[in-house]
């Protein structure tokens, strides 16, 4: 969809301080302070900075997008779930959800819990996220697909999917 900003360089002679964060079957080790580095820097998310009216939909629904169980892991984990990297409309559903995805990333590694990255077969793989309730399923990999970090290594990709009504005006 669209291509966010970043403002400025982040700070090179940042001191790791890694933390244990946990989450229903997952835990994670984290650097809480550099992933809320990295995110104050973005200006705008990918939403923001895609003009199609996917996106501005989303953008009208974010806030109910995801569970507070979510917004208190993105808040320990130090992500702004208002700058997600990137989103991604799949398909209207005929009572009228539309269905979408879209993922963030923190500084860190997965300690404990289901990677939800399935290799296949050929260097082919495969998203599997587990279902939180009210129309919402996450997970979490190792990737690090169109990050905001300059240093890509090290990353966690947090996956989401979930339902939502149409409620923007445009056509």
């Amino acid at each position: 969809m669209g291509k966010w900003m970043i403002l400025g360089m982040a700070n090179i002679d940042h001191e790791f301080k890694m933390e244990n964060v946990k989450f229903k079957d997952w835990k994670f080790e984290v650097d809480k302070a550099l992933t809320v580095e990295t995110y104050s820097r973005v200006t705008k998310g990918g939403a923001e900075s895609c003009l199609c009216i996917d996106c501005e939909n989303y953008i009208q629904n974010r806030e109910k997008v995801f569970p507070d169980e979510v917004k208190s892991l993105f808040l320990n984990l130090g992500i702004d779930y208002n700058k997600e990297v990137e989103i991604l409309s799949y398909q209207i559903l005929p009572n009228g959800l539309h269905h979408i995805a879209g993922w963030f990333h923190f500084k860190g590694k997965l300690i404990e819990g289901k990677n939800c990255k399935k290799d296949i077969e050929n260097e082919v793989s495969q998203i599997e996220l587990t279902d939180i309730g009210n129309n919402f399923s996450i997970g979490f990999c190792e990737q690090n697909s169109l990050t905001f970090f300059e240093n890509k290594e090290g990353l966690v990709q947090i996956e989401f999917e979930t339902y939502i009504p149409w409620v923007t005006h445009k056509v």
